[in-house]
């Protein structure tokens, strides 16, 4: 059975992953410990202007400069992806299932490019959380992962 919202194609317009040089190692453990709001997400809906069944999701994760604990590394994933609903589906709200679906479509593609990144690098394998996207307001779309 298929989902209504089905994936198009997606790319990753930026992959940054910068190891801080001057980081203690018992930081470094409690940072990997520490709640989600280490990160930031944002999320960003466009349609088609033509067809209302096409859309783009743009999913920004960065590192969080919020959180008192500092980062060992400097992270900074966007991802876009293009999505199609099925003309047969019919919902009151699609802009909820593109924020809810969507996002987390392309957020599991992130996770797994991250961990790649970060098992390269010298402070230890980043795992993103598993996140809730329904708790993602509209407003803003701007959420620590935590909140």
């Amino acid at each position: 059975m298929n989902s209504p919202l089905q994936l198009k194609h997606y790319f990753f317009e930026r992959m940054l992953c910068i190891a801080k040089p001057d980081v203690d190692l018992e930081d470094i453990k409690t940072w990997h410990e520490a709640d989600d709001s280490r990160f930031r997400i944002t999320v960003e809906l466009a349609t088609d202007p033509e067809s209302e069944r096409n859309w783009q999701v743009t999913l920004d994760l960065r590192t969080s400069d919020d959180h008192p604990m500092p980062s060992p590394y400097e992270l900074h994933f966007t991802a876009i992806g293009f999505f199609i609903v099925d003309a047969n589906f019919e919902h009151d709200n699609i802009e909820h299932l593109i924020r809810v679906n969507g996002s987390s479509v392309l957020y599991s593609a992130m996770r797994e490019l991250v961990s790649l990144f970060t098992s390269r690098a010298p402070w230890g394998t980043v795992m993103l959380p598993t996140i809730n996207f329904r708790l993602l307001s509209a407003e803003g779309d701007s959420h620590h992962v935590g909140e």
